[in-house]
């Protein structure tokens, strides 16, 4: 009967949750405050003082500058719902490492909802604390929040050294691109999308619009680089379509001429973790630094046509478009279908015609571009000679192609990938990798010692020179026929096409100051 009563008189242990919280910013300290080294702590000093643990809500890898954490925010709800009335944590930098949101949550949020919160290790107990206890904690928060402030500092200039040297940072590669399986760092062109990627600007400089490219790519049902990241992460949502601005941006990208660039956005700082967009000057590019799917001249070409103002009329490319201008206002020339044929006319007449700030100098388009290639044809004749061009672009070829150079790139890669894979091998026999990590891994290393040796081989194979002389000639002599203008010969010729009030053209050259009508 005494024990009985002995029982009743022993208080209820208090019922509390435990929030673990562990970021990969904390540094030497991970290991030793991983999330179940907390687990146990907490439960093992609840049990001590007279604590049952009902639940536990846990943030693994999220930062504590910001408390929009998956495990904190279910906790807050239960907080609002009144279903938790005790907090458990290791420490205060657990909590948050943000000063202000926590003083918030400790001085207004936890008082005002009747919360017990307790951080074992910095010995703070909401119920039971001092005013020298109070004031520490002050401290302790601005300390940590100091802390985050340094480490993310760190980061950001570790990352920045190594975006410097050219190095590849991100989780997946541009579009047209895959990680190099021995480098992580450097990128390889990916034979499934780079073709893709090519035929991309092949179409733009030929005079398709980038929403002309975009409907090709749909009803070829081309995979879009929206659905090539949902095959790797299927949490996000995507259309799965090319659309004109995915275009825009593989057109716009240095990556595909060679050159590294990263730094697209930033965060606004280490508290406020919102991305914002950089300005292009602001980009860190460093050239050179993987093999490019296209070349530099036709991507700074495809550059200055981007600036050109384009729009979607019928499959029919209208290559004057940006170039065409009316002679008398100024005004843009725009293409109107009437009957079989577009006319060129004036945008300022076309806005308002009633006004009578200018007239429509209609003119068929047609008829002003055979004017451009005759005009074109009669200054090449007996001013190019199409054999010498040929020499200097197969000198220049050769000289660019650096054969020598390239076998030994080839050959470094070649055996990079061989040691790798030996050094797999080892790791197998260890018993570090299981039999199928090395079977993928080994795979991945075989496909890239096999595309090594195709590169070796096609250097091997070159063409005779005279052959490639001749080559190029053909090609010189098809260009300077005009025969069919494409849009990237019109920007890289012509500057300007003016059409007065009495049907006269004018062309303007780029490589000339004189006019010629």
């Amino acid at each position: 009967m005494k024990e009985n009563r002995a029982l009743e008189k022993m208080p209820a242990r208090e019922a509390a949750v435990l929030y673990l919280r562990l970021s990969s910013a904390d540094g030497p300290a991970a290991e030793s405050d991983s999330i179940q080294n907390q687990r146990a702590f907490l439960q093992e000093w609840a049990q001590g003082h007279g604590f049952r643990v009902v639940r536990e809500f846990v943030d693994d890898g999220h930062t504590g500058t910001d408390f929009e954490r998956p495990g904190f925010q279910e906790l807050n709800r239960c907080l609002m719902d009144g279903s938790v009335h005790c907090i458990l944590v290791k420490d205060l930098s657990r909590l948050g490492r943000n000063y202000a949101e926590m003083g918030r949550y400790l001085e207004q949020i936890f008082p005002r909802l009747g919360i017990r919160f307790i951080a074992v290790n910095d010995q703070y107990d909401s119920a039971r604390n001092t005013d020298s206890v109070q004031q520490m904690a002050v401290f302790k928060n601005v300390f940590n929040d100091l802390y985050a402030a340094d480490a993310s500092a760190k980061v950001r200039t570790s990352l920045g050294i190594l975006k410097r040297q050219g190095k590849f940072l991100g989780r997946q590669a541009p579009y047209g691109y895959r990680i190099d399986p021995a480098d992580k760092y450097h990128l390889l062109p990916d034979e499934e999308t780079a073709p893709t990627v090519q035929r991309i600007f092949a179409l733009f400089l030929g005079g398709a619009s980038r929403t002309q490219i975009a409907k090709i790519f749909n009803r070829e049902q081309i995979p879009s680089p929206a659905v090539k990241k949902q095959m790797v992460d299927s949490s996000r949502r995507f259309t799965g379509l090319w659309n004109a601005e995915t275009i825009r941006r593989i057109l716009s990208h240095p990556v595909y001429q060679g050159d590294m660039a990263q730094q697209f956005t930033r965060t606004v700082n280490y508290k406020v973790h919102v991305r914002r967009r950089v300005d292009p000057s602001d980009w860190i590019v460093v050239a050179g630094t993987h093999e490019p799917l296209v070349s530099r001249e036709d991507f700074a070409l495809a550059q200055a046509m981007q600036q050109v103002r384009t729009y979607e009329t019928t499959h029919h490319p209208h290559l004057l478009t940006g170039i065409a201008y009316c002679a008398d206002c100024g005004a843009p020339l725009y293409a109107k279908k009437r009957g079989r044929y577009w006319y060129l006319n004036c945008y300022t007449y076309g806005r308002e015609p009633a006004a009578h700030r200018c007239t429509s100098h209609s003119m068929r388009e047609d008829v002003v571009l055979q004017m451009v290639g005759e005009v074109l044809r009669t200054l090449a004749q007996n001013q190019v000679d199409p054999k010498a061009i040929a020499q200097k672009c197969a000198e220049k070829q050769q000289h660019n192609l650096n054969l020598e150079k390239q076998r030994s790139k080839w050959e470094q890669q070649q055996e990079k990938v061989r040691r790798i894979r030996l050094e797999a091998y080892k790791d197998k026999a260890a018993g570090i990798l299981r039999e199928d990590e090395f079977g993928y891994i080994s795979k991945n290393l075989r496909q890239e010692e096999l595309r090594c040796q195709q590169k070796l081989e096609q250097l091997a194979q070159g063409k005779d020179k005279q052959d490639q002389i001749r080559m190029v000639e053909e090609k010189v002599e098809a260009f300077l026929r005009f025969d069919h203008l494409a849009k990237a010969q019109l920007q890289q010729l012509v500057r300007r096409v003016e059409v007065d009030a009495h049907k006269h053209i004018t062309i303007f050259f780029n490589f000339t100051d004189t006019e010629k009508e």
